[in-house]
């Protein structure tokens, strides 16, 4: 039951990431444009500071794991040395197996933890 619900949760942070993104694109996008009903640069700056921070959070974390080679707002390339555990598998007391992606899920928990409004 627990192995459901870990993965159920990693589907709903993998989807909220996602919704996040696209509504802060387009927030930006939005308060940029003069004439616009909320029509605010000092909401657009906040927007762009914070994408800002997480990256270079980011490749705070991904310089510790290997080379970045592109960091922007649509993802992170980075070249992993030979050998390195990009896929973590755990086989549990039960038999059953549960995998995750250690470079994405360690930017996910850091990303989270800093920037995450716990109140919701």
């Amino acid at each position: 039951m627990e192995i459901e619900r870990a993965k159920n949760l990693v589907n709903l942070y993998e989807s909220l990431q996602l919704a996040h993104k696209i509504i802060l694109n387009s927030f930006y996008g939005y308060v940029m444009r003069r004439g616009a009903r909320w029509y605010s640069m000092s909401m657009a700056a906040i927007v762009t500071h914070t994408g800002s921070n997480i990256i270079t959070d980011s490749r705070s974390l991904i310089d510790q794991l290997g080379m970045p080679l592109e960091l922007d707002t649509d993802g992170i390339w980075t070249l992993l040395p030979k050998g390195f555990p990009e896929e973590v598998k755990f086989t549990l007391s039960n038999g059953k197996t549960v995998q995750f992606s250690f470079p994405c899920t360690m930017c996910n928990v850091l990303i989270y933890d800093k920037y995450a409004n716990k109140q919701y």
